[in-house]
């Protein structure tokens, strides 16, 4: 088996159950991760951390996989990946050869064909629940002592969480993937919710709206699980922004961490931060100051406000709905930032217009375009509806040609070293990390 081959195991049988789905259905309709219970829960073993939430799952997995690597082989997987599937799957921060994927999947592929040999023709077996179990035969191959694994975009139907895990992590939760997880912030909360499973020493959240919390601390109270809030049991201080990212204090019921240093930018992740540091410090009992800043010193995590150039300043982020925009502005503001060439690269089915809307303030002019994944549905009418709500806007038909209108935009006016901002869906974010040539992961 090659390795496309063996990618292109975990998606069969979704592809091949695709054509029969109801699209606009629900997660709750549409997936079954009972059909992969078995085969991952006969894997556990390893102390384990889950990690859901709506925005910076993948850096809080990233910042807890660093600090622990300080003290454990860990194993790291994650979703969904820029450039190669492998990224996916890390071991102390190195993604797997494609031998170890290959071996990996070829090695569960007999159990999950046992399975997939029973389903209708609308059933079909969760390519997160053949990555999991891949993942894990990884981790134990490798001799992992800790592992970290970030659900998908739900909890309740994700076959990650059949991972038995000793923690729960639960990120920013709002309105996101509403077709799937549910139509209000309550009911997608439930969903996420499903992290506490009863079995877990700790689960550990976010600042989170009134809403989600009620939710998320009637689940604790129903599983017997302590809930560790942000803002009660641990938080982040004195957040300044750097020419090296931010710099910060993080303290919790233990110690506070001084000037913390972290490239990224965003005072999300500085809260993120704080999550994961309050977990590891529960695991490992006492952390050393200096450990954490070594482990987070050079952290650096694709597409989450990421800064590709200086000059002129060109960020790139994974924003696919007005909440998210709250944390562009804001890294805007703090690098006193208000006039932008914005990119924007969000399907039609998701919240491109909120993005335009949020960023109409701060945006001199505003190009629409799409990603190079078929998968995925673009085009002009997205700029029709704009025009509707007074957002003027171009259209480019691929990422480079949206940069090469941005900076003849640019030329035009005489003002070369505007910033520009690209925000969009993973798939932008690979056809921009592709445009530049960057290794990943970085």
């Amino acid at each position: 088996m090659t390795v496309q081959k063996a990618i292109d195991y975990v998606y069969a049988s979704y592809l091949k159950a695709e054509p029969y789905l109801d699209y606009d259905a629900s997660d709750a309709k549409k997936r079954n991760p009972k059909l992969s219970k078995a085969i991952i829960e006969k894997r556990a073993g390893i102390p384990t951390v889950l990690v859901t939430g709506s925005k910076g799952k993948g850096s809080v997995s990233k910042m807890i996989a660093e600090i622990m690597g300080m003290h454990h082989k860990v194993g790291l997987m994650t979703s969904p990946h820029i450039l190669a599937f492998n990224e996916r799957i890390q071991v102390q921060g190195e993604p797997v050869s494609d031998e170890v994927l290959t071996k990996a999947i070829e090695c569960v592929k007999p159990e999950f064909d046992e399975v997939e040999a029973t389903l209708a023709q609308k059933e079909y077996i969760s390519p997160m629940g053949i990555q999991a179990a891949a993942a894990l035969d990884i981790f134990k191959e490798a001799g992992v002592t800790f592992q970290v694994m970030e659900c998908g975009k739900g909890v309740a139907y994700d076959d990650v969480n059949n991972v038995p895990h000793k923690y729960g992590v639960i990120n920013r939760i709002f309105l996101e993937h509403t077709r799937e997880l549910g139509k209000t912030l309550g009911e997608i909360a439930e969903n996420k919710s499903a992290i506490m499973t009863g079995d877990q020493a700790a689960v550990f959240t976010c600042k989170q709206e009134e809403e989600v919390l009620k939710v998320l601390r009637s689940r604790a109270e129903a599983c017997q699980t302590t809930l560790y809030e942000y803002g009660r049991d641990f938080w982040c201080e004195y957040v300044r922004y750097t020419q090296k990212g931010m710099k910060f204090d993080v303290v919790t019921r233990k110690t506070r961490y001084v000037d913390i240093q972290i490239p990224l930018l965003g005072t999300y992740q500085a809260e993120n931060c704080a999550l994961a540091i309050a977990l590891c410090e529960m695991e490992l009992g006492v952390l050393e100051e200096a450990k954490v800043k070594q482990a987070l010193q050079y952290l650096e995590w694709p597409g989450r406000l990421e800064v590709l150039s200086s000059n002129p300043l060109m960020l790139l982020d994974a924003c696919i709905n007005r909440a998210s925009c709250c944390n562009v502005l804001e890294a805007l503001q703090q690098l006193e930032v208000n006039q932008v060439t914005t990119i924007i690269g969000i399907p039609s089915d998701k919240d491109y217009l909120g993005v335009a809307e949020a960023m109409k303030k701060v945006s001199i002019h505003m190009i629409l375009t799409k990603s190079e994944n078929a998968h995925y549905k673009f085009g002009t009418e997205q700029v029709e509806a704009l025009v509707e709500v007074g957002i003027a806007a171009d259209w480019a038909e691929n990422i480079s040609d949206a940069i090469d209108k941005a900076r003849a935009f640019m030329e035009a006016e005489d003002a070369r070293n505007r910033p520009i901002c690209i925000l969009g869906t993973t798939s932008l974010i690979s056809d921009v990390k592709a445009l530049a040539a960057t290794p990943m992961p970085l």
